[in-house]
């Protein structure tokens, strides 16, 4: 499975990079059963979402 970064939208390797993995109710089903929207993000204040010449998204958070 390719992980791919919420913030930057590039893949994210699971055995080089530290990411983390969030988990977002999406909605229940009449049965009671609840659908999850799973997300990942990158760690590393080297995400391309977080590096900028001006240092504008340095204090970003996961979305």
């Amino acid at each position: 499975m390719t992980l791919l970064c919420e913030r930057c939208y590039g893949p994210i390797d699971p055995a080089g990079e530290d990411y983390v993995r969030l988990a977002h109710i999406s909605h229940a089903e009449p049965s009671g059963d609840v659908v999850w929207n799973d997300a990942t993000v990158h760690t590393a204040q080297s995400c391309p979402a977080l590096v900028h010449a001006d240092g504008a998204g340095r204090h970003r958070r996961a979305a």
